[in-house]
């Protein structure tokens, strides 16, 4: 057995060819000149900074402010990521410079035009269109290098249809005609907030890339090895328990990260070779960390960032989006859990001895203090700050909890100026103090307390991870380019998303499904049967892609498919609850295309640890995640599952129920309850989960029913599926 004391850091070197090979994104030139990465460096790190400064003292205009976002993200990808997969990694072509410096010109431009094309209500010069062609380009090019070939080829298409869409109005076309639908479309992609410029861009550059440098500076501080070691220390020792500590950590961390295949190489390096060792087949295994890894996108409060951008599109409060998305994720990781459990008393599998783990209290004594930073971060999303406001000062308490008392010294007096910033403005200008509001004091208390936190814990001993000036350093540089991909797919999503509102082909691909489903007499099948069609298409168009640009396209393309169904806003009860219920439907679903054969990323990176199959690994997480594929479309039927309109008795209802509901579930899956299930119980168990998860009287006493059966006939006696 290994010694889980002496097994792997969250933070061991990654297999890195593994990791390129399935995650595109992580194919970066990692070995540039020593003058090429400091300039890489400097100007991240200037990004970064910038971005931290504007989320406290308020952001630029919003053209400005997502054109600096996007322009420098978009330079330096042509710096950091070869335009093919064997492209050089340790020299910048000359090409790619060129390209690079066009890019961050363009960046220049568009602040020097910014107030003169905003006073003229988006009217463009011909030259404006030139470059804003060139900006479409590029954005494209670096799409295909950072993602791959599905979105670029997506972005392409819908780039081409909304000239051919505005073109085709014309029966005689001239020279004038051609140009003034150039200036049209460009203006609409390029120089307002509609297409590259547009929400989700917007979003990348308030919330996304703040949270990916709060993980950032996470992952610095040892966060990740704190999960690990505390999941070992719940969950190591029970049966199967390598697989339980494989669904927690990874849960937790994939939330944060915001990329499935890039946490399965992580965490799966450290925990795919204890199940395995624990005796777990390795299709099994890598099934478990691709499952576990996937559902972090939809774990709250972070949900791999993507809540803060539908909590910007759907125009609702931050809390809404974490609290519908709390009993989905939980039944999510009980299936996962349940099924691991099961799987282990079928064949016998054993955990690690309590004698090679730590115990609880000494993880706690030895890295507690890193949960002060989320601790901030959930107290200020409480108390209703803005989610880009909360991420800077959750940063802020990770630097002053892990800190070297020179960083903690230099920073605390920083962060302590920017309480204070407008005061500080006033004695400079010579005006008159203004009044500290009262939630400004909360602020002092969010430096005191991590600075009284850092300092108890060296009293203990030796911190394990320390942050000095060039760990701060790093974090931010690390941050800005963990950004790149995102901020990428999020502008090629505004081609598609702008072109789609430019020309209404959202609207039409949506009725052409319903007119397919309204053959189909009766409306209750008509929904279930566009509900199916809207999963596969979700699925589709999430294949491939990270959750933020997966979530954009899924609600601009498949969302409307649902709401075009009378029956399905009667559901929903309200125009508002029936959008966010369609938001959240198609959203799990391009989440799970991650494990769904025959684009499975996320397995196929678990199988290529485990030495599984891809398929059958894909397969087997499909199975495994069960309970992710059959949620979405209760709570289409009963939102209440979603915390909406509901009330507190209500809600513990719906838990109990549907939780019972999803071990029966798992139980049905596995074929084993307190010993193997013939073909008869476990369809039995099926038609009960089913029962039980989708909310309502009747359906809960079908489903009570069904478990008094399967407990009472033929002596079969129920078994205790141990939280773990």
């Amino acid at each position: 057995m290994t010694d889980a004391k002496s097994a792997p850091t969250a933070d061991a070197p990654l297999d890195r060819e593994l990791l390129e090979k399935y995650d595109k994104e992580s194919a970066y030139r990692h070995a540039l000149p020593k003058p090429i990465a400091l300039f890489v460096t400097s100007v991240a790190v200037a990004l970064a900074l910038f971005h931290l400064y504007t989320s406290v003292s308020g952001p630029l205009i919003d053209i400005d402010q997502r054109s600096i976002h996007l322009y420098t993200l978009l330079g330096l990808t042509f710096v950091l990521y070869p335009a093919t997969r064997s492209g050089a990694r340790d020299r910048l072509p000359i090409m790619d410079a060129v390209l690079a410096a066009i890019a961050f010109g363009i960046g220049l431009y568009m602040l020097f035009v910014s107030d003169r094309v905003i006073a003229s209500g988006g009217r463009i010069t011909l030259t404006d269109a030139v470059i804003g062609i060139v900006a479409v380009a590029l954005v494209i090019d670096a799409a295909r290098r950072v993602t791959g070939w599905g979105l670029t080829i997506l972005a392409l298409i819908f780039f081409a249809y909304g000239f051919w869409a505005k073109l085709s109005f014309y029966n005689d076309l001239n020279q004038a005609i051609v140009l003034a639908t150039i200036r049209q479309v460009m203006s609409h992609l390029v120089f307002i907030t509609e297409g590259l410029l547009g929400t989700a861009i917007g979003v990348s550059a308030s919330y996304i890339i703040l949270f990916i440098l709060f993980g950032a500076f996470l992952g610095k501080s040892g966060l990740g090895q704190l999960f690990n070691d505390m999941a070992l220390a719940i969950a190591g020792h029970s049966k199967g328990g390598p697989a339980k500590v494989a669904v927690i950590a990874s849960g937790f961390l994939g939330s944060i990260n915001g990329s499935a295949i890039a946490n399965v190489v992580t965490t799966g390096a450290f925990t795919i070779p204890l199940m395995k060792k624990t005796g777990y087949k390795p299709n099994f295994a890598g099934a478990v960390e691709a499952a576990a890894s996937v559902g972090g996108q939809i774990l709250p409060p972070i949900m791999g960032a993507a809540a803060f951008i539908m909590a910007e599109v759907l125009a609702v409060p931050y809390t809404q989006v974490i609290l519908a998305g709390i009993i989905p994720a939980l039944l999510f990781y009980v299936g996962v859990l349940a099924q691991v459990h099961l799987r282990a008393l079928r064949n016998g599998l054993q955990g690690i001895p309590r004698s090679e783990l730590t115990p609880v209290r000494q993880v706690m004594a030895e890295r507690g203090h890193l949960l002060v930073p989320m601790a901030v971060l959930l107290w200020l999303l409480y108390q209703g700050y803005a989610p880009f406001f909360a991420a800077f000062w959750s940063i802020a308490a990770t630097v002053l909890v892990c800190g070297t008392p020179a960083v903690v010294a230099v920073s605390g007096i920083v962060f302590a100026a920017l309480v204070v910033e407008p005061q500080i403005w006033a004695i400079v200008e010579g005006r008159d103090l203004p009044n500290l509001p009262s939630g400004r004091w909360q602020l002092f208390a969010m430096i005191v307390i991590p600075i009284v936190v850092n300092f108890a814990r060296r009293r203990i001993g030796p911190m394990h991870e320390e942050m000095d000036f060039a760990s701060c350093r790093d974090a931010m540089a690390n941050g800005v380019r963990e950004s790149i991909p995102v901020g990428i797919a999020c502008g090629a999503v505004g081609v598609i998303v702008g072109i789609a509102t430019l020309t209404g082909i959202a609207l039409e691909a949506a009725d052409a499904v319903v007119d397919l489903g309204s053959t189909i007499p009766y409306p209750t099948l008509q929904l279930v049967v566009t509900l199916v069609l809207t999963m596969i298409a979700s699925i589709v168009l999430g294949m491939g892609l990270p959750s933020i640009p997966t979530y954009i396209i899924t609600s601009t393309m498949a969302a409307p498919i649902l709401l075009s169904l009378p029956l399905f806003r009667e559901l929903a009860g309200s125009n508002e609850t029936a959008i966010f219920v369609a938001h959240m439907f198609v959203f799990y679903f391009g989440i799970f295309a991650n494990l769904t054969p025959p684009v499975a990323l996320a397995a196929y990176a678990g199988a290529g640890i485990s030495g599984g199959n891809p398929n059958a690994t894909g397969v087997q997480a499909m199975k495994l995640a069960i309970a992710g594929f059959v949620v979405p479309y209760m709570f289409v039927f009963a939102h209440s599952m979603l915390m909406i309109d509901a009330t507190v008795t209500n809600i513990i209802w719906v838990i109990v129920t549907s939780v019972t509901g999803v071990l029966l579930l798992a139980a049905a899956i596995e074929g084993y309850f307190r010993g193997p299930l013939p073909a008869w119980a476990r369809l039995l168990a099926l038609i009960g989960a089913l029962a039980l998860i989708f909310p309502g009287l009747v359906s809960d006493l079908v489903g009570a029913a069904v478990v008094a059966i399967l407990i009472f006939a033929g002596g079969v006696k129920p078994t205790t599926v141990r939280a773990a």
